[in-house]
């Protein structure tokens, strides 16, 4: 496990920082939480609980701290590896961000954010999985939980 510390973001309040360097792939923690499970029946349901990481179809972490301050990047450093383990899309340096595309995480189609990441491939606004763009979901491979991963499969087809 990579030392991780929650610091001042430049995306949105606080987000997590590594503090030490991490290659390519590396492992940086799993994310702990309460497993939830909900069923949305709404647009309003789709965007209540903002920090919830998406696990499986209605199965959702509430994390525990530090990942309750996991940034959405359009350029992110960490992916995810199995259901919850966050692992570095590439080298994450000392004192950088660690940031995840929200979009891996979450596969209801109501739900959406502006974006706020700042980065020159910005999409202006996030949503499910179902909007990913294909370069990005490539980009991603294979760190995007299996559950998600399937779900873009199948539209693309």
């Amino acid at each position: 496990m990579k030392h991780i510390y929650i610091c001042n973001s430049k995306i949105e309040g606080k987000g997590v920082f590594v503090g030490e360097d991490v290659e390519r792939g590396e492992d940086i923690q799993p994310i702990k939480g309460e497993l939830k499970f909900k069923v949305n029946k709404n647009k309003k349901d789709a965007l209540a609980h903002p920090n919830w990481i998406g696990v499986s179809e209605n199965i959702w972490i509430d994390p525990d701290k530090p990942f309750k301050f996991l940034n959405h990047s359009c350029n992110p450093s960490a992916g995810i590896r199995g259901k919850k383990t966050i692992v570095a899309l590439r080298e994450i340096k000392e004192g950088e961000e660690v940031t995840i595309d929200y979009s891996i995480i979450e596969g209801d189609p109501r739900w959406e954010l502006n974006c706020l990441c700042g980065e020159d491939n910005c999409r202006k606004k996030i949503s499910s999985i179902h909007t990913l763009p294909v370069k990005q979901f490539k980009k991603y491979l294979p760190f995007i939980p299996n559950y998600f991963k399937n779900v873009y499969l199948k539209l693309i087809k």
